[in-house]
């Protein structure tokens, strides 16, 4: 797995190299490893797929035409997780105030959308009952706990990943894990079966 994962990220840091000297096959190549990972990333902020789809579309427009002048990022996904992020965010905002609605901290204001059975990585039909028992687990912890164990253990990133997607430090983002098992840990069933899917899942 670490072998793997290393192998992705190198190929990352190629196509942004690529694409730094002008070369659009390592921006495609961008475009069709991650596109669908960064919409549905910020489809759990807003349930508005064309607007998402739109954010997703201007950051890599925009990492594009500033390709000369942007620097190569250590990870190139929690670069792109982060960019998407921030972008639905400031847009969501702006759209607000363009609709007059009152002006809030809206990374507070929204809720990282609840966790779903099909979100598990355990397809099995006969697993249904307990990745929905899992799912029920999780959409019992705040939003922010909720979002950094998606970005755990679902994108498989580390501390320092999340910390900069999320805009913390990483003390924060272990502080939000530990406070997120606190939470497993007083439903017993969930705490269980959630660490028996870290255990034996890829990832």
């Amino acid at each position: 797995m670490k072998t793997s994962g290393n192998a992705s990220a190198g190929m990352d840091l190629l196509f942004w190299e690529q694409l730094k000297t002008g070369n659009e096959t390592g921006l495609r190549k961008l475009i069709e490893k991650y596109f669908n990972a960064l919409q549905n990333y910020g489809y759990k902020f807003l349930r508005d797929e064309d607007f998402v789809k739109d954010c997703v579309q201007e950051v890599f427009i925009e990492i594009w035409n500033r390709r000369e002048r942007v620097a190569v990022p250590d990870s190139v996904r929690a670069y792109l997780l982060s960019s998407v992020r921030k972008r639905v965010l400031r847009e969501g905002y702006r759209q607000r105030i363009n609709r007059d609605d009152e002006p809030t901290d809206l990374e507070n204001d929204l809720n990282f959308v609840e966790f779903s059975p099909e979100w598990s990585v355990i397809e099995q039909e006969s697993l249904a009952e307990t990745t929905k028992r899992i799912a029920d687990s999780l959409n019992q912890l705040p939003k922010r706990q909720r979002e950094v164990i998606y970005l755990r253990y679902y994108q498989n990133l580390e501390r320092d990943e999340i910390a900069e997607i999320m805009g913390v430090n990483p003390q924060s983002v272990s502080n939000l894990l530990q406070a997120a098992f606190k939470t497993f840990r007083d439903n017993w069933v969930g705490f269980i079966l959630f660490i028996d899917l870290i255990k034996t899942s890829t990832f």
